[in-house]
């Protein structure tokens, strides 16, 4: 049976955990509306803000596998689970575990979003770079990986 006082200390890390997550998920939110914009000062600082915040949740994340494991339980989600089912009074612990979970879904589903906007912006890119190459789209193959790549073919605009 898990004590009282390891409780509130597994309470306390994934309150952590959730707080921590909240703020990434809200650094993601920002970074999309920075990437609708033309790169900035902004993007780069909100980057930098972004990797500190994950630092901190791989710390808090470490503790809450450390609890785990020196209680019995396996590092993971199923462990998780099984010492919320095995705590007294457990209705706030799985409370606080199904919003920190929801943020987690959240913040991935966002960050997948994030990465459709870098993938759509390196397109563009690409595609501008084509045209000044004097690349049409009809002029181009498929590597082995799927990717476009232009064929040997020009038409440039002119040379530097």
């Amino acid at each position: 049976m898990i004590n009282p006082q390891q409780q509130m200390s597994f309470v306390r890390i994934v309150q952590t955990e959730t707080e921590l997550t909240q703020q990434l998920l809200n650094l993601l939110r920002q970074e999309f509306e920075l990437l609708k914009s033309p790169p900035s000062k902004k993007l780069e600082e909100l980057l930098a803000q972004k990797q500190q915040q994950l630092q901190q949740i791989e710390q808090s994340a470490i503790q809450h596998n450390q609890l785990l494991a020196s209680l019995g339980f396996t590092p993971d989600r199923k462990g998780t689970e099984a010492f919320i089912q095995q705590s007294p009074d457990n209705a706030q612990l799985q409370e606080q575990w199904n919003k920190f979970t929801s943020l987690l879904e959240a913040c991935q589903k966002q960050n997948e979003i994030n990465g459709g906007a870098v993938q759509l912006n390196q397109h563009q890119v690409a595609h501008a770079l084509d045209v000044l190459r004097g690349f049409a789209n009809s002029d181009k193959t498929y590597g082995p990986g799927g990717e476009s790549r232009p064929t040997s073919s020009s038409k440039s605009l002119g040379k530097a």
